[in-house]
């Protein structure tokens, strides 16, 4: 293995290869080290490439408040697209409606029998924050509330969520209802998959018809102020398309948002924020101020940059049995681009090739030799193959003789010659052996021989 870095090819070294991986953890500069954010967890992530731009206790388990509703929202529109609903259907609030609830906490003062489009239960639910619309959405999908939340504990682990427990659908304080940062950004992921998730959580205000409990109309604004200033004033955040609010005593102020700006989306994900007061004693909401600062944080200070394309060589490998070169050169197979904070150039990076001692022709252009991986503070963020740059063709003559030579140090070889020398050894010895014993009973003859005299 060849370790170096090349730095002639890079003027800016980036971290997410496009052939290969995402990055889970936050970035080690100055940039990112110097960012603190008025939360007790805080989470920014690029959705496109799961790159994790800045993160604050964001494994650590916190209560979500109404940011639940998101899983909540994501069950009912996958049931949805499997045919087991529709966004028309008339729905009728069951028993179940203010199951764990005080009237204070029932937002929208859904009744027990009132009918209701499910649409607009979604929007009760996602838009105005209320508890009882996600009650009675938890029944309609799963027959009862607590089959429900069965199926949202589920669903978190097949997202990947490996901190989060739900108690209930809409996320009333119970001590056995907990997420985490980066879990409710997975939940959040998948739900922005869905275009009527996005168009609710984006929707600035909303209005229900009459009903047939009701003699007015419903009329109610979006609970994210970063959407308008139409329920907060003074956080409007142009860039935002969502996502949810939430609030508890014991969750403090919480904030799941989306951004988009420049063909780039981010979410970040506040839990735990305060909301104090000013001089003038008007309260100072952290969740919207601290949540805009940071995605335009990410916007500004983190871009795309393409390291190296097929036009730049890595390295040399030297060739075996080819008379026309002794090295083919060898580049990256398609592009390697990611995003960095601006403050992290080529000089924090190691590249690490694998490659191997040599390589015998022919060779073939665009044929994988190796690989090529990127690694900062000991972590590696990718690999990415190496491949020829030009064909090398196979020279006939050093092909027989290092075929010759390849037969003559191999050890079928070795056995072989070792067998014809013991043979012509023994036959050798044969033949000494019997031309002593020849020489030996001949004279031995002659000794003993008697001969007749001759009597004539």
């Amino acid at each position: 293995m060849k370790k170096k870095r090349f730095l002639p090819f890079v003027l800016t070294l980036v971290l997410v290869l496009s052939l290969c991986i995402p990055s889970v953890s936050a970035f080690h500069s100055d940039l990112v080290d110097s960012m603190s954010v008025q939360s007790r967890a805080a989470l920014l992530v690029d959705m496109d490439t799961d790159l994790v731009m800045y993160e604050q206790n964001a494994h650590t388990k916190s209560y979500p408040a109404s940011i639940t509703k998101v899983m909540t929202a994501l069950l009912v529109l996958e049931a949805v697209e499997d045919g087991q609903l529709a966004l028309d259907q008339m729905i009728t609030a069951g028993e179940s409606a203010w199951q764990g609830l005080t009237e204070a906490e029932v937002g929208q003062k859904i009744q027990i029998g009132e009918e209701m489009s499910l649409e607009d239960l979604l929007n009760c639910m996602m838009v105005a924050s209320a508890n009882e619309a996600a009650n009675i959405l938890a029944a309609t999908v799963s027959g009862s509330i607590e089959a429900f939340v069965d199926r949202m504990n589920e669903r978190a682990t097949e997202l990947g969520c490996e901190g989060t427990h739900f108690a209930n659908p809409s996320g009333m304080p119970d001590d056995n209802h907990y997420s985490t940062a980066y879990d409710l950004y997975l939940i959040a992921k998948e739900a922005m998959t869905h275009d009527r998730f996005r168009t609710i959580v984006s929707t600035i205000e909303y209005y229900v018809e009459p009903t047939n409990m009701t003699e007015r109309q419903r009329h109610f604004f979006n609970t994210n102020g970063l959407l308008s200033n139409k329920k907060y004033a003074g956080y409007y955040y142009e860039n935002c398309i969502g996502i949810k609010t939430g609030s508890t005593t014991a969750a403090g102020y919480c904030l799941l948002s989306a951004a988009e700006k420049e063909g780039q989306t981010l979410i970040c994900v506040l839990l735990g924020c305060e909301n104090p007061k000013d001089e003038n004693g008007e309260p100072q909401r952290l969740q919207f101020s601290e949540s805009t600062r940071l995605l335009e944080w990410g916007f500004k200070n983190f871009s795309v940059h393409t390291i190296l394309d097929a036009t730049d060589p890595v390295a040399e490998i030297p060739v075996t049995l080819s008379s026309e070169c002794d090295y083919v050169s060898v580049i990256v197979d398609g592009t390697l681009e990611a995003q960095l904070p601006k403050d992290i150039t080529g000089n924090d990076f190691d590249w690490t090739t694998e490659l191997p001692d040599s390589v015998e022709a022919p060779i073939s252009a665009g044929q994988k030799l190796g690989t090529l991986t990127l690694t900062l503070d000991g972590e590696d963020y990718g690999t990415v193959d190496l491949v020829a740059v030009n064909d090398v063709t196979r020279s006939d003559l050093l092909a027989l003789r290092e075929d010759v030579l390849r037969i003559i140090q191999s050890w079928q070889f070795r056995i072989a010659v070792i067998a014809v020398v013991v043979v012509a050894l023994a036959v050798v010895l044969r033949i000494i052996y019997v031309r002593h014993m020849r020489r030996l009973y001949g004279d031995r003859r002659k000794r003993d021989y008697r001969g007749k005299r001759d009597q004539s």
